[in-house]
């Protein structure tokens, strides 16, 4: 009778935690995060990123996506790469340090941890229905994963995955993932919380 107790107990905790948020713990304790003491390098990988508008047909890599505006005249590979790349990593560290402020440190001398932020698809979003929003542009939707490593082990700790996680809104597509990263530690934040907050609960019914 314990042991069924125990499993409605956990699969209520799951629940709890998962309710209304983009995030899931793929591997390890995501509480990891929270060690204010503590000092992470991190990185952003777009490597695998796809681009996609709903349509699995028309789906297509990053780098291609890119030179498809460059056909346009935009010049969009150039200004990812001078400009958008470095904006997008210094908000996601900005955003980061200030939401999470019982957390490790995202900083670029990190000696405890390596955090890994992976987007793998991301959908700019219409830009019809951008226009007609009149709040400032239209706003991406993204899933990935975020990872954190020991630092000097390189041991694996805890994978969060994400999946639909909506950013700012921006009248720039390319601005969108910018946008992805004001909201991101936002998202995380009340994750964190949520997933200790049902943690303690379900330590205190095994007592």
């Amino acid at each position: 009778m314990k042991k069924i107790f125990g499993i409605l107990m956990f699969l209520g905790f799951i629940n709890c935690v998962y309710a209304k948020t983009p995030f899931k713990v793929k591997q390890g304790n995501p509480l990891v995060i929270l060690q204010k003491d503590k000092k992470a390098i991190y990185d952003i990988d777009y490597s695998k990123m796809i681009v996609t508008d709903g349509d699995p047909e028309n789906d297509m890599d990053f780098v291609s996506w890119l030179a498809s505006k460059d056909e346009d005249g935009k010049k969009w590979s150039k200004d990812w790469e001078n400009k958008e790349k470095a904006e997008c990593k210094k908000t996601f560290r900005e955003k980061f340090n200030k939401e999470i402020k019982n957390g490790f440190e995202l900083t670029k001398l990190g000696k405890d941890y390596k955090v890994i932020f992976r987007i793998s698809k991301i959908d700019f979003g219409p830009a019809v229905k951008m226009k007609l929003t009149g709040f400032g542009g239209g706003e991406a939707k993204a899933s990935g994963e975020f990872e954190v490593r020991d630092f000097n082990t390189d041991e694996v700790l805890t994978i969060i995955t994400f999946e639909n996680l909506v950013g700012e809104s921006s009248f720039k597509q390319i601005g969108r993932i910018k946008g992805l990263f004001e909201n991101f530690s936002e998202e995380l934040s009340d994750f964190l919380k949520s997933y200790q907050k049902e943690e303690k609960k379900a330590d205190k019914t095994k007592q």
